[in-house]
């Protein structure tokens, strides 16, 4: 088993369509709308988990030379593979990003880490790694769960090494491949409810009743807060967030 195998087990409950992250379609909307600006023609994303955000890019109409997504886990690669239906230039492997040789994939524009980088130890070499499949000129995408004080029994289920603060980030990008172009705290509403049903009343969303957490207050926070929350990040920028979104620039 892989050493990805140990928190992909524990987050089955978000691949489940009707029962996860799946059925939050705002959420979905959401992360991708971070970072469209900057995504490219030729992208790498690492840990497609159920190829969620891989069908955002598609329905967004984003005109895609190559779409290369990845994810290390032999169990949610075998789990997802039939989840969507994706056209000839989007391209599926069982694959760590270690592994990835530019001489075998080529280079990309974008390489896009959603809710990925929390689960590599060595953080810091995944993204030196990384350079060495980007253009110069191309971008990194990152969204990473922010604020430690908020890290519980729930993160740890998930096989989280940590939450971030910017200098956390900051400190896993070498400043002499990247060039730090945006750095932004998202979703602050949710450091409200987090703190509640992870620090408080302890809830892990990969049991059963984790499950009936997301399909129920989980759908009223998709249906009111992710909307609400859209509209006043365009004009506010705030000091905290569940999230932390970065934009990197390949040097």
């Amino acid at each position: 088993m892989k050493a990805e195998d140990n928190y992909i087990h524990g987050m089955d409950w978000t691949f489940q369509h009707e029962k996860g992250l799946g059925s939050l379609t705002n959420y979905r909307s959401y992360q991708y709308n971070l970072v469209h600006s900057f995504m490219g023609k030729n992208i790498l994303e690492v840990g497609s988990g159920d190829r969620g955000f891989t069908a955002e890019i598609l329905k967004s109409g984003i005109k895609l030379d190559r779409l290369v997504s990845i994810e290390p886990s032999d169990g949610l690669y075998a789990q997802h593979q039939d989840n969507f239906r994706f056209p000839d230039n989007v391209r599926f492997d069982n694959e760590d990003l270690f592994n990835l040789k530019p001489e075998t994939y080529g280079k990309f524009d974008t390489v896009v880490f959603i809710h990925v980088l929390e689960h590599i130890e060595k953080h810091r070499e995944a993204l030196d790694h990384t350079a060495t499949l980007i253009e110069k000129g191309g971008y990194v995408l990152i969204e990473v769960p922010a604020l430690p004080f908020l890290f519980s029994g729930h993160d740890e289920s998930l096989g989280h090494y940590r939450r971030y603060t910017k200098k956390m980030l900051r400190e896993a990008i070498n400043p002499d491949l990247y060039e730090t172009e945006k750095m932004w705290y998202n979703d602050p509403i949710g450091v409200a409810g987090s703190f509640l049903f992870f620090k408080v009343l302890k809830r892990k969303l990969n049991t059963s009743e984790g499950v009936s957490l997301v399909k129920n207050q989980g759908g009223v926070y998709d249906k009111y807060v992710i909307p609400f929350e859209r509209k006043i990040e365009k004009y506010i920028t705030f000091p905290f967030g569940l999230s932390l979104t970065a934009v990197l620039k390949r040097k």
